[in-house]
């Protein structure tokens, strides 16, 4: 695999599923993890969002979303407690 274009390799990794995605070195994670490969899943599954770097921005949805879950649960329940708003980071610029 590491002897496929980086561009190759974009190409092969937006087809796997995400839960499919595994490293197999240094090389191809920081392909996997390109805008490249995150945006098209972003977008798909969370609509049009603007980020310099979608893995990152996908990984903090999912929180968002798990948080959001969480908090109706237990406003449901009726033991809501005290609840801090989650803060998005800044993230760097992906390199590839």
């Amino acid at each position: 695999m590491e002897k496929l274009p980086d561009e190759l390799q974009c190409i092969i990794f937006s087809f796997v599923v995400v839960t499919e995605l595994c490293p197999l070195s240094k090389t191809t994670s920081k392909v996997m993890v390109s805008n490249v490969v995150w945006k098209p899943l972003t977008v798909f599954r969370f609509g049009n969002i603007e980020s310099n770097n979608y893995f990152r921005e996908y990984c903090w949805q999912l929180k968002l979303k798990r948080h959001q879950n969480r908090y109706k649960r237990q406003w449901t329940l009726g033991c809501v407690g005290k609840i801090y708003p989650l803060e998005k980071d800044v993230w760097p610029p992906v390199d590839f």
